[in-house]
Formats: C-alpha cells, sequence, structure tokens
C-alpha cells in the first residue's frame, strides 16, 4: 500500500504524518507537491494540518483550487481511503468531499492541548482498531474548529454513522453535536480537527492515535464499494 502526504504552502504536520506512517508504522509513504496533477500509483491520500495559504480567505479555501485537488478527489470518487486532519480536514469540506464547514472557535481563540474523544463508529477504514465507544486523547490545535452544518445534514450524519468521532467531557471550540471527525457516505473519506500523529509514540504523550494508521494499513488496500 503506498500512500501519499500531499505538501501545501504553509502545511506544518506533513512532516508528523510521513513519521507516523513510515517510520512508526513502517508504510510505504512518499511527500506529494501541491503542484502536481496526479496520484497515479497510490492507493492512499494523507491531507496534513497547518495554515494552507496563510488560511487567507477561510482555512482551506484556497488550498481547494490546487493543482493535485482534482486528482484527490478522483481517488474519493474510486472509494480510495482519503484522510484529513485539521486543515486537511477544513480542505475536505471546501471541496466538497465532505459535509459541512469548520468555523471559527466560539473562544475566538486558538486552541492547543490534549482533548478526549468518543469513538462512535468503529466500524470504518479508519478505526477498525478502536473499540466501539472508546474513550481516547488526541491533540487539537486549531482556531477554525468548530464543525458546522444545517440540521437535515446534521441528522443525515447521524442516520448513516458518518460521525467517527465526538469530543467527550468538553467541547472545545462549539461544534455542533460535539462532533470531531465524519466520513463521507461511502465511508472512504475521514476527517477530523484532532491529530492523531502526534498520539502515535509514547515519548510524545500516548499512542492513541497509532491505531487509526494501522487501520488503515490493515483495511485500506479494499476499495470501498467493491
Amino acid at each position: 500500500m503506498r500512500i501519499a502526504v500531499i505538501v501545501f504552502p504553509g502545511s506544518n504536520c506533513d512532516v508528523d504524518l510521513y513519521e507516523a506512517l513510515g517510520t512508526v508504522c513502517g508504510a510505504d509513504v512518499a511527500y506529494v507537491s501541491h503542484h502536481e496533477h496526479s496520484l497515479v500509483g497510490f492507493d492512499a491520500v494523507m491531507l496534513p494540518g497547518g495554515f494552507s495559504y496563510g488560511d487567507y480567505l477561510r482555512a482551506g479555501a484556497i488550498a481547494r483550487f490546487t493543482n493535485i485537488m482534482p486528482a484527490i478527489i478522483k481517488m474519493a470518487e474510486e472509494g480510495k481511503p482519503v484522510f484529513g486532519t485539521c486543515n486537511g480536514f477544513q480542505i475536505l469540506t471546501e471541496a466538497g468531499l465532505l459535509p459541512g464547514a469548520l468555523k471559527r472557535n466560539d473562544s475566538q481563540r486558538f486552541v492547543c492541548k490534549a482533548v478526549p474523544l468518543e469513538v462512535v463508529n468503529n466500524q470504518t477504514l479508519f478505526t477498525s482498531r478502536y473499540r466501539p465507544h472508546e474513550r481516547i486523547s488526541l491533540p487539537i490545535a486549531h482556531a477554525d474548529g468548530g464543525f458546522y452544518a444545517d440540521q437535515k445534514t446534521l441528522d443525515r450524519l447521524e442516520a448513516n454513522h458518518q460521525v467517527v468521532f465526538r469530543y467527550a467531557e468538553e467541547n472545545p471550540n462549539g461544534s455542533l453535536r460535539n462532533i470531531a471527525g465524519i466520513t463521507n457516505q461511502r465511508g472512504n473519506v475521514l476527517g477530523m480537527m484532532p491529530h492523531p500523529e502526534r498520539a502515535v509514540e509514547a515519548i510524545l504523550g500516548n499512542t492513541d492515535g497509532l491505531r487509526l494508521f494501522k487501520s488503515l494499513l490493515t483495511n485500506g488496500s479494499v476499495k470501498v464499494g467493491e
């Protein structure tokens, strides 16, 4: 399984994803510039956190128009795994690969800390190694992390089991229904505000993010829908 980590101007978690997948998990991973037009030969793609294009206009709004995005959309349409964390989640919503939007935190402040999460759905490509409703802890680091969608969309996400992670005990950004991560209806695109790549080694504080990447490496070679 070959995995692409996209590098946008302003990305700052691309190295974290590369190290989590390549060094810790031993996966075949490569950086791919936003200038590229093709992802031929890759089986999955990662969109990292950071501040693509300085978060001008809206977080992720400019990155959505980069050369590489049509190839990412094509992979999603083919049922291949597409993952975005933090700014990557914002880019996925801007591109229409996930519903909803990420708005400014209710506190109007940048929030950086570890938060407790509930694994709402462990029946995805990305979460099969977690237990149902398991409590885990992952870091967050964002100013625009409040998930927003209209009530009809929220109800549909719940009914289709597309809510994968939910903030537990506290809501750090004002996300509706405490939503921290969602998939598309097909289940092969996951976006989340917390950073699992920052929790893959004990020296980093905990390893609660490691099973997300191991789940992907176990399941990701089968395209969803086949």
